[in-house]
């Protein structure tokens, strides 16, 4: 589209985070570009980089955020104040050649998505955009929550070496997917509830975004409230840095929603993912 991107140098980061600092629900915004300011890479091969549109950026805030590891790269972006047709050409000029995973995206930035995938000579009935729930614990509902009803449980922080356990038994695993797992037990918060033996029979971790995953109970200790104590502990964890306490459910399943719902959260928006092709 002969359109010149523009590279945000990584002391300049905290300036573009502040610019969404109005809004700590946008799963965009604020708490992801934090997360990355903070990130600290695991593997040599996985490069983070914030491109915008022109120099002008601290005007309008647009962004776009590559997380490449390898053979497979993230995409985050966003704009608040910026022209969505000069984010979607910002996209395309990036020129990504391996699998990508767009992530986060809300309704209004489906456009650019799909004007993307176009560009890419897909097919626009071919996009599928796979969508989840976003929900929020107000402050009001934190305060009467308490971190656990059942002085039996061990509940506190889960830390990277059972990386491979949530790996296991994550919906999404593949051939890196322990790799991102170990990254994010190690830049974010997480939480597990741990047997008499210190092993961890449920967990929740904090995506990029900011927002509750990886919420798992193990088949044999389900239908015990376990994995509503992993929330409540992280729910106060993540109210006292000063964030607001998300979670994403995707529209299937109900069962999530209900126990979120059940602790006093409630639905504020959808957001979307979606899967690019490698472009040779």
């Amino acid at each position: 589209m002969g359109f010149n991107s523009v590279e945000i140098a990584r002391d300049q980061w905290p300036d573009l985070r502040d610019l969404y600092a109005s809004d700590r629900t946008n799963l965009t915004g604020f708490d992801l570009i934090e997360y990355f300011v903070n990130y600290k890479p695991s593997s040599s091969v996985e490069s983070i980089k914030i491109y915008t549109t022109d120099k002008d950026w601290i005007t309008h805030d647009s962004y776009i955020l590559i997380r490449n590891f390898g053979s497979k790269a993230n995409v985050f972006f966003d704009t608040i104040k910026g022209s969505l047709e000069d984010l979607t050409s910002l996209l395309c000029s990036l020129n990504l050649k391996v699998v990508h995973l767009i992530c986060g995206y809300g309704e209004r930035l489906k456009p650019v998505v799909e004007k993307y995938w176009l560009n890419l000579g897909q097919k626009l009935c071919k996009l599928e955009h796979l969508g989840t729930i976003v929900y929020h614990l107000p402050s009001s509902e934190i305060s009467r929550l308490e971190p656990s009803l059942n002085p039996s449980a061990n509940v506190h922080y889960l830390s990277s070496k059972y990386a491979d356990l949530v790996d296991k038994h994550s919906a999404y695993r593949s051939a890196d997917s322990v790799t991102l797992i170990k990254g994010l037990m190690e830049n974010n918060l997480a939480a597990g509830v741990f047997d008499e033996q210190g092993e961890p029979y449920t967990w929740c971790l904090r995506s990029p975004h900011g927002s509750l995953c990886n919420l798992h109970v193990l088949p044999s200790h389900r239908r015990k409230g376990l994995g509503s104590l992993a929330v409540r502990f992280m729910a106060h964890e993540i109210s006292s840095s000063g964030s607001e306490v998300l979670a994403t459910v995707v529209f299937e399943n109900e069962k999530s929603q209900k126990m979120f719902e059940k602790l006093g959260f409630t639905p504020i928006n959808k957001v979307y993912w979606a899967v690019m092709p490698s472009v040779l």
